[in-house]
């Protein structure tokens, strides 16, 4: 049972990996959306998430919420992000996870103070010592990170992110492949993009696909161990609206 509980809470932890790619661009820009995914383990349907992002004035908000079942494990979390964009960099100022479900509900804090340089962690937000980097993201606004980086022509990605503890660590990503996959939202042509490992006897195998002809939206993650399926997340529905014509 603990290993079933770790595996979801890791896909509920991981919806992760997202939003966009994009070729070469004079500048990088994102669009509101708000999408729609099934959530598959061995082709059968064992859940919903939902992925959007949203401006308003300078500040945008980005958030991930799941509800998840297998067999007696349930879990139901949402996450947002709210940050401002400096010079094609993603600047988080505050971050938020619920979770409920399974096991003790949970809540996570994180408030960064750029101008400061602090990092605060908590429903309490106590002051956390940390090596100060300008280019700290969160669990989830790394994700948009990764899309401007590609749209501005990058292929390898290194991100360093702060945990729902305030700890930090670095993520790596490369585009691999082009790919027709079908899906529940349709038939679509998609670059994969793979987690890199650190540590290379590592058995984790991570990828996701973003569609070109749907503003590189994410429309499949994949996890496996050994190459045996953990979970298969597709698109289903999306709305997506036209790319801002603000500069970053």
């Amino acid at each position: 049972m603990m290993k079933i509980k770790s595996k979801w809470r890791q896909l509920a932890s991981f919806l992760l990996l997202t939003a966009t790619i994009a070729w070469p661009a004079a500048a990088a820009t994102l669009a509101s959306f708000t999408a729609d995914y099934i959530v598959y383990r061995a082709g059968k349907k064992h859940g919903e998430a939902q992925r959007y992002l949203k401006q308003n004035g300078l500040e945008y908000e980005f958030g991930y919420s799941s509800d998840i079942s297998w067999l007696v494990f349930s879990d139901k979390r949402s996450e947002t992000s709210h940050f401002t964009i400096e010079n094609n960099q993603i600047k988080p100022s505050l971050y938020v996870m619920q979770r409920t479900g399974t096991g003790p509900n949970r809540h996570y804090e994180l408030q960064l103070d750029h101008d400061k340089k602090q990092l605060k962690v908590g429903k309490k937000r106590q002051p956390k010592a940390i090596v100060w980097q300008d280019d700290l993201l969160d669990l989830i606004s790394y994700q948009l990170q990764l899309s401007l980086d590609l749209q501005a022509g990058k292929t390898e990605f290194s991100y360093t992110v702060l945990n729902k503890h305030g700890n930090t660590k670095v993520y790596n990503y490369k585009v691999v492949a082009e790919e027709l996959l079908p899906l529940p939202y349709g038939n679509t042509r998609t670059l994969r993009i793979a987690r890199i490992e650190d540590d290379i006897n590592s058995d984790k195998q991570i990828y996701a696909w973003v569609a070109p002809d749907l503003n590189y939206m994410l429309v499949r993650l994949w996890r496996g161990e050994d190459n045996v399926e953990q979970f298969d997340v597709q698109l289903h529905t999306l709305n997506l609206d036209q790319i801002a014509d603000s500069t970053l």
